[in-house]
């Protein structure tokens, strides 16, 4: 895997459907523990709702997955909310679905439609952000070869993390692995094989 997306905060959204008040609460960016500590949160907020269903995605590949219908008929509520995570594209993200009943029965397929359509609502607001694995880059050099490569090293393609001006100038860049070789060598051209590059920890950035 070289990437993975998730919601960036927290969202809230919230839909009324014949009477019956569907609240979707969403975090992003959760583990194993802070996942299952959000839905617990939101439970207490909301204890005198009739369900609080949820469904959370805890790791970045999709391995850890949880979810509940919380009293409502099997099937209704928890997975339609784990489906439209899945379908998103979506990892280490959490999603609780508050119902307050309006007094007129949904049925099965009502349900089910109604849970969908909160957590689609409640996505459309988020931010989504995506990280990507990248290798950690020190590019050295002096202040001429980095007037030549700054406006490269800036590129969007890359996130350029720091700078440093002492005798050299120094920076720190993430580059994705399938940009890895083309941004060394790029880097060598630009500075007739004078700059130095140095590579640091391999890990998951987020990219804009």
């Amino acid at each position: 895997m070289t990437e993975y997306s998730f919601v960036k905060g927290r969202y809230q959204t919230e839909i009324e459907i014949k009477r019956s008040r569907f609240i979707a609460t969403m975090c992003g960016e959760v583990d194993s523990d802070s996942a299952q500590s959000f839905v617990d949160e939101v439970k207490k907020t909301y204890p005198d709702a009739r369900h609080n269903c949820y469904a959370y995605i805890a790791d970045d590949i999709g391995n850890v997955a949880k979810f509940s219908d919380d009293g409502e008929p099997s099937g209704t509520a928890g997975q339609p909310i784990l489906e439209v995570l899945k379908k998103s594209g979506l990892v280490k993200t959490a999603v609780v679905v508050t119902r307050y009943f309006g007094g007129i029965k949904l049925g099965a397929s009502g349900l089910l439609s109604a849970y969908t359509k909160a957590v689609v609502e409640c996505i459309k607001s988020a931010k989504i952000v995506t990280k990507k694995k990248a290798t950690e880059n020190i590019v050295s050099c002096d202040y001429s070869q980095f007037a030549t490569i700054e406006g490269y090293l800036r590129n969007a393609d890359f996130v350029f993390d720091s700078v440093e001006y002492g005798d050299i100038v120094t920076a720190k860049v993430y580059v994705t692995i399938d940009k890895q070789k083309q941004f060394e060598e790029t880097i060598l051209e630009k500075t007739n094989g004078l700059a130095k590059i140095e590579f640091g920890e391999v890990l998951f950035v987020e990219f804009s």
